[in-house]
């Protein structure tokens, strides 16, 4: 009792740690609990190495089975059984938010494959991943990303339209300003031609003044 009281508590902290390891012996279950908000995944990954005497140290042993499973206490509904080799992963979704029991177990390859005395470290990292709205938020943000680009791209086509118009308005300025210079242009050239004209004449009208005057 007060070991699975430690391993639950070891478990809590687990979030934090990432990461924790117990001890078993052949056929020997462990279970902790585990508070899943609904529709969050549960994804692991194991490893057993035994105690070997002639070593002196743990080592993987190749011939041990691992059975892993989880239910929901709730619902009394068992979301997973799942058999594997000595070492590898898990994942399953919390169908519902509350508690679930997480079941471990070590075997030898026929049932007690090494002696009874043997002790095997069952090292887990568990991780909770986000929701499993079967990519409902995936989409969501998709459409996001998509309603963001064609609120740009409404905003680019305004901005090259208004570019446009101010390319057509500077066109027509430019060619008011040099409608304007050649008209002034022109009225300078007439202005001088008047000027000369009446230049002439006067000179003219002068010369033929002074000659009946017999002054020239």
């Amino acid at each position: 009792m007060l070991r699975s009281a430690l391993l639950v508590a070891v478990v809590a902290l687990a979030n934090l740690t990432n990461g924790l390891h117990f001890y078993l012996r052949d056929g020997e279950q462990q279970c902790f609990l585990e508070e899943l908000p609904k529709g969050f995944i549960v994804t692991g990954h194991y490893k057993t190495e035994e105690w070997r005497e002639a070593d002196a140290r743990y080592v993987e042993n190749p011939a041990i089975g691992v059975t892993i499973t989880a239910d929901d206490n709730d619902a009394s509904h068992r979301v997973m059984n799942q058999k594997g080799s000595h070492q590898g992963k898990f994942s399953f979704t919390a169908a519902a938010a509350g508690q679930h029991t997480i079941c471990v177990q070590a075997q030898g390859a026929q049932g007690g494959g090494w002696l009874s005395s043997s002790v095997v470290r069952f090292t887990l990292d568990m991780g909770l991943g986000e929701a499993d709205d079967g990519g409902r938020a995936a989409i969501e943000k998709i459409k996001d990303i998509s309603q963001k680009i064609n609120i740009l791209n409404a905003q680019l086509e305004e901005i090259k339209t208004e570019q446009k118009y101010q390319r057509e308005r500077e066109l027509e300025f430019d060619g008011a300003t040099a409608s304007i210079k050649r008209r002034v242009l022109y009225w300078a050239f007439i202005q001088l031609g008047i000027v000369a004209a009446v230049c002439y004449w006067q000179l003219h009208h002068l010369r033929r003044f002074f000659e009946s005057k017999k002054l020239v």
